[in-house]
Formats: C-alpha cells, structure tokens, sequence
C-alpha cells in the first residue's frame, strides 16, 4: 500500500466500527474518522442504492490508501426488516383510541372495498394478515408507538392505537412473540451478498437471525461465489436467544444489535443478555459487536452524556471487540467528534483491562483435531509470554487469521500484528481486538521469513531495534501448515 506519506496512528485495542452515510460521503471525510480512530466502515443496506454504496467503497478504498493501514468493510443485509412503507404525506400523527387499518403496501388498491374507515398505514410485510391475530402488540418507531390488533381484514389488520406519536415513513416494526414467516434471505439481502463479492467487501452482517440455518445459508451463497468474506449474526430477534450456542458456532462473529433487540424482549433484560453474549462469544474465541444508540445523543450534540459514556466503558470492560457507531457518523452532526469521543472512552476503560488469569484456558472445543488443538496451545502460550511483559508485541504469519483470532481473544497487554499474504485477510484480521494486519510479499524457508518479517516490521516503524517480539508461525511453510511454533526474536 501507499504512495501517500504514512500516518502514524496509536495501536488501538477495541475496535470501532463506523456507519457511512450522507454526514461522511467523501473520501476526505472517510480519512478524518480513520485519524480521529476509526478502524472500519459498515454499508448499512437498509438504505441507500448500490450505486451510492459502491461509491462508499470507493471512497474507503481511496481513505485506506492514504492513512496507510486495512480498513475493512462490512455489508450490513436488510434482513425481513419490517418497515413502514411510504406514507402519502411523508408522515402521519396517531392519536391513542384511533383506529387504523395496517396493510401490505403491495395491496393498497384493495383497501377500499374493505369499506372501513380511519388511517391507512401501508406496510412492507405481505404476510401480515396471515402473522397477526387479535390481541397481538404492533410496536411502531422502536416502540415509540403502540397499536393493538382488533380484526383481520382481508389481507389487512385492523388495529386500535394504544400509544400515540408522529409516524415517519420507513420507520420499523417489531411484533413481540410473534412468529413472522418471511424467509429469512431476501431478495434485497441477495443483492447485498452479491454486492460484497463484486466489490470485495470483508464481512456480511446477517439481520434478524433466528436460527443457525440462517446463516449457513448465507455462508453457502458466499462459498459459492469463490468469496471468503466472513459472516456477522446479528442479534435482535428473542428466536436468536433460544438458538445462540448453534447461531455463535455457525458464524465467525455476533453483532448485539440492541435496537430490535431492546423492542423484542423487554428493555430492562438487555443489560445482561449483553454481558451473556459477550461472554458466550469471548469463550468461543468469535468476534463480537455491540452495536446502536452507543453515543446516540451525539446526533444532534458535539458531546456524548455520561450514561453513553458509561455505556461504551462497560462494553469494553466486559470484552467487546467493537463498538459500532449508527446514526452518529452516517447522519450526525458531528460524526468525527463522535469518533473521537469513543476512542477516548475506549483508551480510558482498557486501562483497567487486566489479564485474565485462565488465558492459557483453551478456546477450542474437546473434539478439535490434534492440529487446532496445537494452535490454540501455541496461542495460549505467545498471550501467557506477552502477560509477563517481556516482549513488545505478537506477530504471527497467518493463512486464515485463525491464530490472531485465538491471540486476540485472550487479550494480551501487547499489540497483535497479523502478517499475511491475503489482502483480504489483512483487512477481514483488522478488526479483531488489538489486532493490525500486515501484508507480506514473500515467503521462503521458516528462518528466512521470520527475518523478512522483522525487517519489514522495522521498516514500517511498527518496532524498534532492539525491541523483542513472539512469532508464531507454522511449519513446514511449504506445506501451509497450521500454526506450530513459537519464537522469541529481537528486531
């Protein structure tokens, strides 16, 4: 990379995770989020043409060019979202006691010979009348707004609003206990897989997960194509929850999407649903996200409260990889102070991270084969070294990021550089916790990679002469083994 003069930026630990949005559509505006400590961007495919994401990932492409290090990009898929459809007049006040009738925007024509009066809502949600019964709660705008259902009507519901508010178009739906009979892979949601293998995106964020299947599928569609992007569930549906062991076993990271998630099951349990998942992941040795509403008042303000702050600190103190930024940087006000405002919250909550004391517990299952059970001990072995604060960094040569993934997860107190042949794992490895992603040309016998590794780690001023590192690296290269040795080596 970089014919651009390299910018020095502090090895971040937590990583965040960044909405592009119209607040930061330029590549300049791409490169100030990097500099204020961003470490990756996410396409919220929910809104906006393919034609403006592509340009997105232009623009990252451009911003990672010149700040100098890998800047992965996440497709986040639709999902069988629920949403408004479009009001006629853009919005639409509901008033407690009013009656309205809720049908599929496909079937408006239809409404007039239902012969009742009161508000039409459109939806998107062609099954509703099949999904919706009497007495079932509609929840409008993340339960801004409340209606109950009174009556099927045809191929509508009739409803009685119960809590009344300004409705926008678009705004979503969720139906507590409700089971929804969409697929779980739209149309929209195979488009935005396509997306990510045409333009070499690194990670696909599955929505509303509510079984392992789901995201199998997805993982297939990916194989598939020849792409080895990895695969995000997203967490927001209490079908989730019932399932989580085999949804965290199928994918290769979670995002604790607590929006949906805090409409579905009742706000005051997803404090510690949070903390479960986090720790379900972390002993899985898989990426996890918290995401949405982190610094949501930044929106609209240059600082965040201190409950957001507070917030952010315990995400990270309970083992986060990442937190993620929404509405703050794709709409917000001040999206670059809202960056900068996180990473400041993140630097100050890990000074209290400290090491765990079962690190050299393993992280894979009692049925791994002798090969991964090796690595996960070659792993457990460069966090334990790096805990006594003798060496000033990890590095290890991977094919996958496997290795990384296992460092990574046992939260040593020294930076993690992943050096790698793959472009796309040196972007896919950038944002797992305290990790950097080095790309390498070349690759000789053991003792003459590891010595290409530390010159070029020296030349990119990732470590000073004299400074001691762990390597961990597999042999016979040759033969592309799996991680089996450990060195401890002087720059």
């Amino acid at each position: 990379m970089g014919k651009h003069r390299r910018v020095r930026v502090s090895h971040h630990r937590t990583k965040i995770l960044c909405t592009v949005g119209p607040a930061v559509a330029s590549a300049e505006k791409l490169r100030q989020l990097l500099i204020a400590g961003a470490d990756a961007f996410r396409l919220n495919f929910s809104h906006g043409s393919e034609e403006t994401h592509a340009t997105y990932v232009q623009w990252i492409r451009e911003a990672e060019e010149h700040i100098g290090r890998f800047i992965p990009v996440v497709v986040d898929l639709p999902g069988p979202k629920l949403r408004i459809g479009v009001l006629p007049e853009g919005v639409v006040e509901l008033r407690a006691g009013e009656r309205v009738l809720l049908v599929d925007a496909a079937q408006q024509r239809e409404v007039e010979r239902y012969g009742r009066k009161g508000i039409v809502i459109p939806v998107e949600y062609p099954t509703i009348a099949q999904d919706l019964k009497p007495g079932d709660a509609v929840l409008l705008d993340d339960g801004k707004m409340r209606l109950q259902v009174t009556a099927r009507v045809g191929k509508a519901v009739e409803a009685v609003v119960t809590v009344g508010g300004i409705l926008h178009s678009r705004k979503g739906i969720n139906l507590p206990g409700v089971r929804v009979s969409l697929p779980s892979l739209t149309e929209r949601d195979r488009a935005g897989i396509r997306f990510a293998i045409q333009h070499g995106c690194d990670y696909v964020a599955v929505s509303f997960v509510r079984s392992a299947e789901d995201v199998l599928a997805v993982r297939e569609l990916l194989r598939q194509a020849g792409s080895n992007a990895w695969v995000i569930a997203k967490i927001e549906k209490p079908e989730a929850l019932a399932n989580i062991e085999a949804i965290i076993a199928a994918a290769d990271g979670i995002m604790i999407a607590r929006g949906d998630l805090g409409v579905e099951i009742p706000a005051v349990q997803v404090p510690l649903v949070q903390k479960r998942l986090i720790n379900l992941a972390n002993a899985r040795a898989k990426l996890v996200i918290t995401a949405t509403q982190m610094l949501e008042s930044m929106v609209q303000n240059p600082m965040p409260t201190r409950a957001e702050a507070s917030d952010v600190a315990n995400a990270v103190l309970d083992g986060t990889d990442v937190v993620m930024l929404s509405a703050e940087t794709s709409v917000g006000a001040y999206p670059v102070e809202a960056v900068m405002y996180m990473r400041s919250i993140c630097q100050e909550a890990e000074q209290a991270l400290a090491v765990h004391p079962e690190i050299v517990r393993p992280l894979v299952e009692d049925r791994a084969t002798p090969e991964q059970l090796t690595t996960d001990a070659i792993a457990a072995a460069a966090a334990a070294i790096a805990a006594e604060r003798r060496v000033q960094g990890i590095v290890s040569l991977t094919l996958s990021g496997e290795t990384v993934r296992l460092i990574s997860k046992r939260r040593p107190p020294t930076p993690i550089l992943a050096v790698t042949q793959s472009l796309i794992v040196a972007r896919s490895i950038s944002l797992l916790w305290g990790t950097t992603g080095v790309l390498l040309e070349r690759v000789g016998s053991t003792d003459e990679t590891i010595e290409e590794i530390k010159q070029l780690l020296r030349r990119k001023g990732y470590f000073l002469p004299g400074d001691r590192i762990i390597v961990t690296i597999g042999r016979p290269l040759v033969a592309r083994s799996r991680t089996n040795m450990l060195s401890i080596e002087t720059i």
